[in-house]
């Protein structure tokens, strides 16, 4: 028995070991620490990073979706489109008893709607090559404001608060698209391009936080070549960054406090996460989940339905649930990835249905709600498969991430 003790405690060791050192490995692939003449860390940069953002991509793959879509609804049934809302946790035949039910209808409206669409003719209109050139480099000239590959800077408790100058930039968009489509649909398409383009921009960033989080979570400091206070510091930039632009009391909540804002921010998501996972623990817990394993901060695997599966512990599936947001399903390996790519046909194909603004709108955030926070917070879920050196999850985890700014 004793001997048995023993070689489990040396394997528990190896393993953390591993553990620890693809951590400081994937780290040191993927993050560049600046340092001034005293030899301290200033600033942390990305080493693979999207630096320059083209637009006609993702233009091309929104028409491509839409007509792949298209082609692909003879082999998807009202019923399977209902079933997928449900297992959301919407119900769009509850309409007026369940919260949120009418904009779980308008998004399945929305996709349904997709084969009546022209899309050829809407993109053809969309394709005014001087308006989106300009867009592109007003855009791209704003980011490099704000370097896209620096992802924390420990000196400057203001340093993101300038990404002020993006936002100026969309507006400035959305008007000159009001004077040049004047077809509102493809308005609208031109609307979806504009701010999806700028969201994903952001997306990148934060995708590179939530996994430099993960490592400052389980990593030891030394190990990383920063110290506790450089650490602190990185982590009130992570979370600075996070602080709208209009929000200048929280900017001086964070200038004032830096030593601690991030490190308390964090640990306040930590305490949730916590708090979620004893809720998921109770045996009075109405989503009989077992085997339950935090993996980090963000992320928890459990067996539900007799299939293994990875949760967020910060989201929940939608603004209108109390679910927590699915990440991965061992057994559906593509079902997060699917239902994305679903969801942005459907926020496109939002723009063609004849609703009042007001519920597109609250469509529109429905929509948005069930993968946007969800996507950022993911690379967490990468930095915890690196450390345990599985390639293939990490890769799949990329997959799903519906945006192609995001660099591997």
């Amino acid at each position: 028995m004793f001997r048995l003790t023993v070689i489990s405690l040396i394997a528990l060791v190896s393993l953390s070991a591993f553990a620890q050192e693809n951590s400081v490995d994937g780290f040191n692939s993927r993050f560049n620490l600046v340092r001034n003449a005293e030899g301290k860390v200033t600033v942390i940069k990305l080493k693979r990073a999207t630096r320059f953002f083209t637009i006609k991509p993702f233009i091309e793959q929104i028409k491509n979706d839409l007509l792949g879509q298209q082609a692909g609804l003879k082999n998807i049934s009202e019923a399977q489109l209902d079933d997928m809302l449900i297992d959301l946790g919407m119900n769009p035949y509850a309409l007026n008893v369940e919260g949120g039910s009418q904009e779980a209808q308008n998004f399945k409206d929305s996709v349904l709607n997709v084969a009546n669409i022209d899309v050829e003719a809407a993109f053809s209109e969309l394709d005014q090559k001087d308006f989106w050139a300009e867009f592109q480099a007003r855009l791209n000239e704003a980011m490099l404001f704000l370097d896209p590959s620096v992802v924390a800077n420990l000196d400057d408790s203001r340093f993101f608060y300038r990404k002020a100058v993006t936002h100026k930039v969309v507006v400035w968009a959305l008007e000159q698209a009001e004077k040049r489509f004047t077809n509102v649909p493809v308005l609208n398409i031109a609307t979806f391009v504009i701010v999806r383009v700028h969201d994903m921009m952001l997306e990148q960033r934060h995708f590179a936080h939530n996994m430099l989080l993960h490592y400052f979570e389980t990593v030891k400091e030394t190990s990383l070549g920063m110290t506790k206070a450089e650490v602190d510091h990185a982590i009130s930039s992570i979370y600075e960054y996070r602080i709208e632009a209009t929000d200048i009391f929280g900017s001086n909540r964070a200038n004032a406090d830096w030593d601690n804002f991030g490190i308390n921010t964090f640990y306040s998501s930590v305490r949730v996460g916590n708090a979620t996972i004893n809720g998921w623990k109770d045996p009075f817990s109405t989503l009989s989940f077992s085997e339950i394993k935090k993996l980090n901060f963000a992320f928890a695997s459990v067996t539900n339905e007799g299939a293994r599966k990875i949760y967020h512990l910060s989201h929940n599936a939608n603004m209108f649930s109390m679910k927590p947001a699915l990440a991965y399903d061992y057994s559906k390996p593509k079902k997060v990835k699917q239902l994305r790519s679903l969801l942005n046909i459907g926020g496109v194909a939002l723009g063609f249905l004849k609703l009042p603004a007001f519920i597109k709108v609250n469509a529109d955030r429905f929509i948005k709600s069930i993968y946007v926070q969800q996507v950022r917070t993911e690379g967490a879920l990468v930095g915890y498969f690196e450390s345990t050196g599985d390639t293939a999850m990490m890769k799949s985890v990329y997959a799903q991430r519906s945006n192609l700014y995001i660099v591997e």
